[in-house]
């Protein structure tokens, strides 16, 4: 049976807006997408959805997701209880981390987000989490896993990108990593050039060679694979693009150097800068501030985040006005950064920028481009799979209402209702 939406606002992804239009979904596919008026219905039988007044969207994407976190003040996630044992959550056993990620993937798909690409969970558990979404078992949004190396850690350091033999020190290292995490079944590679706010290591501290990720891109790229890389500073991110990358997170340093920005333009370089990482960790000090206490995030963290806000606003700034290929990404999962609120990064896009079209291309057309994925997914067109959201709301007025889960009517995944909240919001969620 065919599902029909008809009589909606379309905003179909490649920036047009096409009002009182239908989509006709056979199977997982777009078959017809265009004016009411213009579209035949053919023979046999159809699920004919009226979404008159409503926005009909492509679904969303989250580039820089971490479903083993829990948004809590810590890198490492909240104590709880084991049995009587305080652990750490990343320390605890992978069965309940699988539980963890399985949730955390669930709140993305409520809030219209269709696909996600975590980028690194401790000891590589997302991998599994991806077999039993693409096996059926597991109602989730797609989900693309990216497998963490990075430079040699102490003994005994957590770790929460999961490099769990991920650890490499040389080129003939970084080779025998990436062949592991292929044969593990990673959709990407995930590099760390740089260190970034939280950790030992900062913006321009490299921790990997040059050399070291060209090996490693090289390898990758052999297989068929796509390699991002978080680098914050400048040079590192000059030595990842040199080195083969396809996307850059984070860039916190992006407008320092303006040969930065051109060399990501000159080679169609995506960027996922994950801008409401740092604010969230602004928001929440300046809460915690007002009632007399202090953030759990540790001193020195929350100077470096705050020194980063302005300097990241004036690189997106920058980055906007030469075209550099930016899409949607949150590092949901990080402190105060929680599973489910995933839209917050479009407000901010817009809050710097961004038109509000432009910021729903960054969250679809533009990230499935970033990953790839062009032909399959990011816009509601035919021929395409059959991801969308019903919005019963218009974000090109206000990009927050994509915000408010309940303002998310319907949620099709490859041409599957799997989110219906047509009768409200206690209405039947298909999870």
């Amino acid at each position: 049976m065919s599902i029909v939406l008809q009589h909606g606002n379309l905003i179909d992804g490649t920036g047009q807006v096409l009002p009182d239009a239908t989509v006709l979904i056979d199977g997982a596919t777009i078959s017809a997408a265009g004016p009411s008026a213009r579209i035949e219905l053919p023979p046999g039988e159809h699920e004919i959805i009226d979404v008159s007044g409503m926005t009909v969207m492509p679904g969303m994407m989250d580039l820089h997701d971490h479903l083993h976190g829990d948004a809590s003040g810590t890198l490492d996630g909240a104590v709880h209880d084991r049995f009587g044992e305080a652990v750490h959550l990343i320390e605890d056993r992978d069965a309940y981390q699988a539980v963890v990620h399985a949730e955390n993937a669930r709140k993305a798909l409520l809030a219209g987000f269709t696909t996600i690409r975590d980028t690194g969970s401790p000891r590589d558990i997302t991998i599994d989490i991806v077999r039993a979404e693409r096996d059926g078992i597991l109602t989730a949004p797609r989900i693309f896993y990216c497998a963490t190396l990075d430079m040699t850690h102490p003994p005994g350091k957590k770790q929460v990108h999961g490099v769990a033999g991920g650890n490499v020190t040389g080129t003939v290292e970084a080779v025998r990593a990436v062949r592991e995490k292929v044969g593990l079944g990673a959709d990407w590679i995930h590099l760390r050039a740089t260190g970034a706010a939280a950790g030992q290591f900062d913006a321009n501290t490299e921790l990997m060679t040059f050399e070291e990720m060209e090996a490693a891109a090289k390898t990758a790229h052999n297989f068929g694979l796509r390699v991002t890389c978080n680098a914050c500073g400048a040079n590192g991110m000059k030595n990842a693009i040199l080195a083969g990358v396809d996307c850059i997170e984070h860039g916190t340093h992006i407008g320092v150097d303006d040969e930065v920005i051109q060399m990501m333009v000159d080679g169609g370089i995506g960027w996922v800068p994950t801008l409401w990482v740092s604010l969230a960790k602004k928001e929440d000090a300046e809460a915690k501030a007002a009632q007399g206490l202090k953030s759990s995030v540790p001193d020195y963290w929350l100077k470096r985040e705050m020194e980063l806000i302005d300097l990241w606003r004036d690189g997106f700034e920058k980055a906007l006005k030469a075209g550099v290929l930016t899409a949607i990404g949150t590092d949901s999962g990080a402190p105060f950064v929680a599973h489910g609120q995933n839209a917050k990064e479009l407000e901010i896009f817009v809050r710097y920028g961004m038109t509000e079209m432009q910021a729903i291309e960054a969250a679809t057309r533009v990230a499935a481009q970033v990953m790839g994925k062009e032909d399959q997914l990011g816009t509601v067109e035919p021929g395409k799979e059959a991801d969308i959201i019903v919005v019963s709301a218009d974000p090109l007025t206000d990009i927050r209402v994509l915000q408010d889960n309940d303002n998310i009517a319907l949620v099709l995944k490859a041409g599957q209702i799997v989110v219906d909240r047509r009768n409200g919001p206690w209405g039947p969620l298909h999870l």
